[in-house]
């Protein structure tokens, strides 16, 4: 996650498809066309070493951003 720290853009998109499971509900959420989140998220896959467009992915990139933000505070 401190490789995303840098990127309110990612984080903010990572967070928002760990919360909705979906890129186009993600999507809706960012105000951002489904080609944007979907480009976005095969980007910090590729930082976290993550296939995120599957539930084990996703899980652990939920799991580690919420832990993050824990230790952040």
């Amino acid at each position: 996650m401190a490789r995303l720290a840098g990127s309110p853009e990612d984080l903010e998109t990572l967070d928002a498809y760990c919360a909705t499971g979906s890129l186009r509900r993600a999507a809706d959420l960012l105000h951002l066309h489904h080609s944007s989140v979907a480009r976005r998220i095969e980007q910090i896959g590729r930082v976290l070493g993550l296939d995120l467009g599957g539930a084990p992915g996703l899980g652990r990139a939920g799991m580690a951003l919420a832990a993050w933000r824990l230790l952040a505070e």
